[in-house]
């Protein structure tokens, strides 16, 4: 039992947690991947948050320097960051199809992204604010707490799902503290329906809160989405 203990904990200290991740293949993946690789378990330690005052500049994906600090503002004392808690739910909301949504969904809507886009550049609540959360996170911003030369990814691993869940739980409840409505409820994007395939038309309004200049036109109606983008544009049309 001695010699076996000392084995296992010698394998234990050669297994990186990041080369076990519990992804898409599902619990028989790594059942698999244990068994092939006659290892007794994996291990399951959570990535502890990153040491928010040590945010450095981001990547694209390409290698090259975020133009711009995706770092956000620090809050007064690290070390006493306060437990969200969960508010008390009094109706289901209900997410709309963006391409169903009505006139009175897209009014208030851009009211809320309008009121967000005004706040002031260096408040957390703030749109950029909000979007260098993603950029800080997902573009190696910030490094593995107690690992200095490992960048936290978030895409690519077992945060991924977690993580943006959390993020648009987050924005929706901005969006709807801005407008005073509690239950607002973002839209989603139906782009698996044939009627989804296309951009949706309210984000395609050029004086809209919702336009974004930045947005690759070849995307835009008449082309459909094209599920496998990965930076080269097929041009893909009805």
């Amino acid at each position: 039992m001695i010699q076996r203990s000392k084995v296992d904990k010698q394998r234990t200290r050669k297994l990186d947690r990041r080369n076990v991740l519990l992804g898409l293949g599902g619990l028989y993946g790594a059942a698999n991947l244990i068994g092939v690789a006659n290892e007794p378990f994996s291990l399951g330690a959570p990535v502890p948050p990153p040491d928010l005052s040590s945010c450095s500049s981001s990547s694209l994906p390409d290698g090259s320097p975020v133009p711009f600090t995706c770092c956000l503002p620090l809050p007064k004392d690290l070390s006493n960051i306060p437990t969200y808690k969960l508010p008390n739910v009094s109706k289901v909301t209900i997410r709309p199809s963006a391409h169903n949504v009505t006139r009175e969904y897209i009014t208030k809507y851009s009211t809320a992204i309008q009121k967000m886009k005004s706040l002031d550049k260096d408040d957390p609540l703030n749109f950029m604010q909000q979007a260098n959360i993603h950029c800080a996170y997902c573009n190696t911003g910030y490094k593995e707490l107690g690992f200095p030369g490992v960048p936290l990814q978030v895409h690519f691993s077992c945060l991924f799902f977690p993580f943006h869940r959390w993020y648009l739980y987050f924005f929706e409840r901005i969006l709807g503290s801005l407008i005073g409505d509690d239950t607002f409820a973002l839209p989603f994007w139906n782009y698996d329906s044939q009627v989804g395939m296309q951009l949706p038309s309210l984000y395609n309004v050029v004086n809209s809160p919702l336009y974004d200049p930045n947005r690759n036109q070849n995307h835009f109606p008449p082309n459909v989405v094209n599920l496998g983008f990965t930076t080269i544009d097929l041009n893909a049309s009805d």
